[in-house]
Protein backbone atom coordinates (compact mmCIF):
# COMPACT_ATOMS: atom_id res chain seq x y z
CA UNK A 1 0.00 0.00 0.00
CA UNK A 2 1.32 3.67 -0.33
CA UNK A 3 -0.07 6.72 1.65
CA UNK A 4 -2.52 8.10 -1.25
CA UNK A 5 -1.54 11.67 0.60
CA UNK A 6 2.07 12.04 0.60
CA UNK A 7 2.99 8.66 -1.67
CA UNK A 8 5.14 7.73 1.09
CA UNK A 9 5.54 3.51 0.45
CA UNK A 10 4.40 1.44 3.65
CA UNK A 11 3.46 -2.48 3.82
CA UNK A 12 1.65 -4.30 6.44
CA UNK A 13 2.55 -7.35 7.48
CA UNK A 14 0.41 -9.93 9.53
CA UNK A 15 1.46 -12.05 12.44
CA UNK A 16 0.35 -14.38 14.45
CA UNK A 17 1.30 -14.53 17.94
CA UNK A 18 2.68 -17.73 18.58
CA UNK A 19 3.63 -19.45 21.77
CA UNK A 20 7.44 -18.76 21.79
CA UNK A 21 6.51 -15.41 21.55
CA UNK A 22 4.83 -15.02 24.90
CA UNK A 23 5.95 -14.35 28.43
CA UNK A 24 4.57 -16.93 31.74
CA UNK A 25 1.31 -14.73 31.39
CA UNK A 26 0.31 -15.31 27.81
CA UNK A 27 1.33 -12.26 26.77
CA UNK A 28 3.74 -10.93 23.92
CA UNK A 29 7.44 -10.37 25.51
CA UNK A 30 8.76 -6.95 24.68
CA UNK A 31 11.86 -8.17 23.05
CA UNK A 32 9.29 -10.12 20.52
CA UNK A 33 8.59 -6.46 18.66
CA UNK A 34 11.66 -5.91 17.47
CA UNK A 35 11.55 -9.36 15.91
CA UNK A 36 8.09 -8.13 14.60
CA UNK A 37 9.71 -4.81 13.49
CA UNK A 38 12.34 -7.03 11.14
CA UNK A 39 9.74 -8.95 9.71
CA UNK A 40 7.65 -5.83 8.68
CA UNK A 41 10.86 -4.09 7.05
CA UNK A 42 11.99 -7.44 5.27
CA UNK A 43 8.46 -7.14 3.44
CA UNK A 44 8.65 -3.86 3.09
CA UNK A 45 11.88 -4.29 1.02
CA UNK A 46 10.58 -6.78 -0.75
CA UNK A 47 7.74 -5.06 -1.66
CA UNK A 48 9.03 -2.26 -3.11
CA UNK A 49 12.94 -2.63 -3.31
CA UNK A 50 13.50 -6.06 -4.82
CA UNK A 51 14.16 -7.47 -1.29
CA UNK A 52 17.44 -8.32 0.64
CA UNK A 53 18.14 -9.97 -2.61
CA UNK A 54 18.52 -6.23 -4.80
CA UNK A 55 20.81 -4.66 -2.23
CA UNK A 56 22.79 -7.20 -2.18
CA UNK A 57 22.75 -7.02 -6.37
CA UNK A 58 23.86 -3.59 -5.23
CA UNK A 59 26.82 -4.47 -2.89
CA UNK A 60 24.68 -3.37 0.21
CA UNK A 61 23.88 -4.73 3.34
CA UNK A 62 21.54 -2.64 5.80
CA UNK A 63 22.70 -2.42 9.54
CA UNK A 64 20.58 -0.95 12.40
CA UNK A 65 22.29 1.25 14.27
CA UNK A 66 19.08 2.30 16.66
CA UNK A 67 15.99 1.31 17.52
CA UNK A 68 12.98 1.80 20.32
CA UNK A 69 9.75 0.93 21.00
CA UNK A 70 6.74 2.38 23.27
CA UNK A 71 4.50 0.12 24.37
CA UNK A 72 0.50 0.97 24.74
CA UNK A 73 -1.28 -2.04 25.04
CA UNK A 74 -0.35 -5.71 24.95
CA UNK A 75 -1.18 -8.74 22.36
CA UNK A 76 -1.99 -11.64 23.83
CA UNK A 77 -1.36 -15.70 22.41
CA UNK A 78 -2.92 -16.28 19.10
CA UNK A 79 -4.12 -12.70 18.53
CA UNK A 80 -3.22 -11.40 14.78
CA UNK A 81 -0.97 -8.33 14.47
CA UNK A 82 -0.57 -6.01 11.51
CA UNK A 83 2.49 -4.66 11.19
CA UNK A 84 2.81 -1.16 9.02
CA UNK A 85 6.24 -0.40 8.07
CA UNK A 86 6.63 3.81 6.45
CA UNK A 87 9.81 4.98 6.27
CA UNK A 88 9.62 8.24 8.17
CA UNK A 89 13.45 10.01 7.28
CA UNK A 90 15.84 9.58 4.79
CA UNK A 91 19.47 10.40 4.71
CA UNK A 92 22.47 9.94 2.42
CA UNK A 93 23.58 6.43 3.80
CA UNK A 94 20.33 6.24 6.10
CA UNK A 95 16.85 5.27 6.30
CA UNK A 96 14.51 5.45 9.68
CA UNK A 97 11.49 3.50 9.65
CA UNK A 98 8.65 3.80 11.84
CA UNK A 99 6.63 0.66 12.66
CA UNK A 100 3.11 0.30 14.20
CA UNK A 101 1.71 -2.59 15.31
CA UNK A 102 -2.27 -3.16 15.62
CA UNK A 103 -4.89 -5.53 16.70
CA UNK A 104 -7.90 -5.34 15.46
CA UNK A 105 -8.21 -1.08 15.68
CA UNK A 106 -6.38 -0.74 18.78
CA UNK A 107 -2.90 0.25 19.02
CA UNK A 108 -0.54 -1.59 20.86
CA UNK A 109 3.10 -0.75 20.18
CA UNK A 110 5.19 1.89 17.79
CA UNK A 111 8.29 1.58 17.41
CA UNK A 112 11.34 2.76 15.24
CA UNK A 113 14.61 1.78 13.42
CA UNK A 114 17.16 3.76 11.71
CA UNK A 115 19.37 1.45 9.06
CA UNK A 116 22.56 2.50 7.91
CA UNK A 117 23.52 1.11 3.92
CA UNK A 118 26.98 -0.97 4.24
CA UNK A 119 29.39 -2.11 2.50
CA UNK A 120 32.41 -4.10 3.81
CA UNK A 121 31.83 -2.63 7.28
CA UNK A 122 31.25 1.69 5.85
CA UNK A 123 28.63 3.72 5.19
CA UNK A 124 27.47 4.15 1.41
CA UNK A 125 25.22 5.78 -0.26
CA UNK A 126 21.65 4.14 -0.50
CA UNK A 127 21.32 2.49 -3.55
CA UNK A 128 19.36 4.08 -6.28
CA UNK A 129 16.61 1.40 -5.96
CA UNK A 130 16.13 2.79 -2.41
CA UNK A 131 16.41 6.48 -3.35
CA UNK A 132 13.57 6.31 -6.09
CA UNK A 133 11.47 4.79 -3.52
CA UNK A 134 12.00 6.97 -0.98
CA UNK A 135 11.50 10.34 -3.26
CA UNK A 136 8.37 12.01 -1.04
CA UNK A 137 10.15 10.79 2.03
CA UNK A 138 11.55 14.05 4.47
CA UNK A 139 15.12 14.34 3.86
CA UNK A 140 17.34 13.90 6.94
CA UNK A 141 19.11 17.14 8.20
CA UNK A 142 22.62 16.53 7.37
CA UNK A 143 24.75 17.16 10.01
CA UNK A 144 27.58 19.80 10.69
CA UNK A 145 31.05 18.28 10.91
Amino acid sequence: MTHALDGIPSSVARIRVKPRHCDAQAMVHAIRYYAYFEDAFLEWLDRFAGGYAGLREDGVDMVIVANGCQYRGSARLDDMLAVEARPSAVGRTSLSMTFDVRRDDTAIVTGHATYVAVRDGEGVALPERLRTVLRHVPQRERRSQ
